[in-house]
């Protein structure tokens, strides 16, 4: 459900929650070779090892019952069971080893959904099949983001965001007036796959709440 709410009193800025200093869930550094392998969260493409390689990047999660890929043409995927470890402060270290020669094809590049692999917790959703009109350059929109419940991840336009955080569970962004493809998932909930407009206005809420 999205419900349109009244402004928020407090100014926004436009930091990914991933960077806030104050996050107490769990952290998640990814050691991978090679660096530039695909990650996959809960079997959803959200960028590149290398983009978690340090604490100051560090993958943010508000629990351990997650499951990493870790993929690369050409070589075995390797999947990783966050639950496994015991510490809040994770580091994944990962070495790929090439495939074997004759091994089935590997899986799709980065950012495609492979038919063939379905995460442990749920089944992954489509994602649009058309992406909206380019939004228009220029002024930009704050949007406060209220997302439920914790740790549903966020794309826009198929871009992975971040997942929602446990405290406050908003999310500021700067966004050019136009339509958004806005997809929301946790295993678990029904996904919501929805276009957004997002109106040239200083300020614009957003509300969205998943359903198990």
């Amino acid at each position: 459900m999205m419900i349109l709410v009244g402004a928020f009193a407090a100014c926004s800025i436009h930091v990914p929650w991933g960077l806030m200093d104050d996050y107490d869930g769990v952290r998640v550094v990814m050691r991978v070779t090679p660096d530039d392998a695909d990650v996959l969260l809960n079997g959803r493409f959200i960028g590149t090892a290398y983009e978690f390689a340090s604490a100051a990047v560090a993958l943010r999660l508000a629990s351990r019952e997650n499951e990493l890929v870790f993929r690369k043409q050409g070589f075995r995927e390797q999947v990783v069971d966050l639950s496994d470890y015991s510490s809040r402060r994770i580091t994944v270290r990962v070495e790929l080893r090439p495939a074997e020669p004759g091994s089935p094809a590997q899986p799709a590049a980065a950012g495609e959904t492979d038919p063939a692999y379905v995460a442990k917790s749920e089944p992954l959703p489509p994602l649009p099949a058309e992406k909206p009109a380019p939004a228009t350059e220029g002024f930009l929109t704050e949007v406060a983001l209220t997302v439920t419940p914790e740790e549903t991840a966020v794309y826009i336009d198929d871009r992975f965001q971040g997942l929602a955080p446990a405290t406050g569970k908003v999310m500021f962004l700067r966004l050019p007036p136009g339509k958004y493809a806005f997809t929301a998932f946790k295993p678990g909930f029904a996904p919501l796959i929805r276009e957004i407009t997002i109106p040239r206005q200083e300020k614009f809420d957003l509300e969205i709440a998943l359903k198990k």
